[in-house]
């Protein structure tokens, strides 16, 4: 599967809550860093779930990706998301063994 599509069906699982199947498409030691007003180091598979449950922690937001880049191995692939209030994000994922290790978001 290439890493376009895993990373597809992680932003479904996503939007479904569906922590489950998400947590899948993460690697164990996977490194999120979150800049939003401040910067946000979350480290490993467990933190970075308890972080995106708590984020939608009551909330029926959905997002969707307007864009998606890549580099040709889809080691590397840039988005940009946007939720149902208008509130943007770039992000990058950086994957290995077609697992996300390591995502780079930008709050804009």
């Amino acid at each position: 599967m290439q890493n376009i599509t895993i990373l597809q069906e992680f932003f479904e699982a996503e939007n479904q809550r569906d922590w489950e199947t998400y947590a899948k498409f993460l690697s164990p030691d996977i490194v999120w860093e979150l800049h939003g007003h401040t910067t946000e180091i979350i480290r490993g598979k467990t933190a970075y779930l308890i972080r995106i449950q708590e984020a939608y922690n009551n909330r029926n937001v959905q997002f969707t990706c307007k864009q998606y880049e890549c580099n040709a191995e889809q080691s590397r692939i840039l988005t940009y998301l946007v939720n149902d209030y208008g509130q943007a994000s770039c992000d990058i994922f950086e994957f290995k063994d077609g697992l996300i290790v390591r995502e780079f978001e930008f709050l804009l």
